[in-house]
């Protein structure tokens, strides 16, 4: 891929411009191409040695994993506190280790393999969590376990993504953030009503979206998609609770507006991702709670895909390169 395709797809990540501009800078390079002066052909080994780098690391990790989650599976019962500690300390340790190192390499590669072994540093610190408070603390209780382990897994996750904006990392941030507001809000039995819990995540995912919206989180896209969908989650796992058609009405309606916001603004347009998905889930439920009757609610699923995509078929004849120019290159 050219230099400039690549520095293009990184800004439309990171939001600072929009796709649309992005192929105008495409079609300007592409027709001036001709009269530019060659440029100096790169090595490809570095780059090469690079991918296989990452292939192998990923092939690392697995074997890494598999070999500890069958050490962990054979012998956890046998070994003593100390050792226990010991191993999930050691395990975390290499990971971190290899994504820090990694992170500081510019390659592509050697950034995606960060940007996996960060995650999986995340993931083990919950695990490092629970060994330390249940084995060494002697904390038993499953609530007190719930915060602490979800309370570690969002501290870690957002010092990674305070040093490495990106979305995996985002990602990884927001799942950590979702845990311990669920630990916060509803215990881990499953005798709590469930509607608190959905509005939290909704809130959450509101929030999320918001942050994203006004660029606070990058990068934005991936801010607005994920948002958008945990608030999506959130509204349907709230209304598995009383009062469902007022929160299912809520959830058209919050699903309404990130549509409309998406087709209102270009740099919104993730939002069509959320908004479209929680129509089609929302409505459907909405019409069989108020009608109860099956052939409407099919009814309600054929016209709301319907609408979709009419919508689809919009969006792409309002953003068609204008006549004269040449389409952007493809995928």
């Amino acid at each position: 891929m050219h230099s400039v395709d690549i520095s293009l797809d990184r800004w439309v990540e990171q939001g600072l411009i929009t796709p649309e501009q992005a192929a105008e800078v495409r079609r300007y390079e592409a027709a001036h191409a001709a009269h530019a002066p060659a440029a100096p052909r790169l090595d490809v080994a570095p780059r090469a040695l690079a991918v296989v780098g990452e292939i192998v690391g990923y092939l690392g990790a697995v074997l890494a994993v598999s070999g500890a989650a069958f050490v962990v599976g054979r012998t956890w019962q046998d070994l003593g506190d100390g050792a226990r500690l010991a191993l999930v300390v050691a395990l975390t340790a290499v990971v971190a280790t290899g994504g820090i190192l990694a992170a500081r390499a510019p390659q592509p590669p050697a950034q995606r393999l960060a940007s996996v072994l960060l995650l999986a540093t995340v993931a083990l610190s919950g695990w490092l969590a629970w060994v330390v408070a249940h084995d060494l603390v002697g904390l038993t209780g499953d609530d007190a376990l719930a915060r602490w382990v979800t309370g570690t897994l969002a501290a870690v996750a957002a010092t990674v993504y305070a040093f490495r904006r990106r979305a995996l990392a985002q990602l990884a941030l927001l799942a950590s953030l979702a845990a311990a507001l669920t630990a916060a809000v509803s215990p881990w039995d499953d005798s709590v009503d469930s509607t608190w819990m959905g509005v939290a995540w909704a809130t959450l995912g509101v929030a999320w979206a918001a942050l994203g919206a006004f660029r606070l989180l990058a990068p934005p896209p991936v801010a607005l998609a994920a948002g958008g969908l945990l608030a999506v989650l959130g509204m349907q796992t709230a209304a598995a609770g009383d009062g469902r058609v007022a929160i299912l009405g809520v959830a058209v309606a919050l699903a309404i507006a990130m549509i409309a916001l998406a087709v209102g603004a270009a740099r919104l347009m993730p939002l069509i991702v959320p908004g479209g998905i929680g129509l089609l889930v929302a409505v459907p439920r909405l019409i069989s709670e108020v009608v109860g009757d099956a052939v409407a609610t099919w009814v309600a699923v054929m016209a709301t895909g319907l609408v979709l995509v009419a919508l689809a078929v919009w969006l792409v004849r309002e953003r068609r390169p204008e006549a004269g120019t040449e389409s952007p290159p493809g995928p």
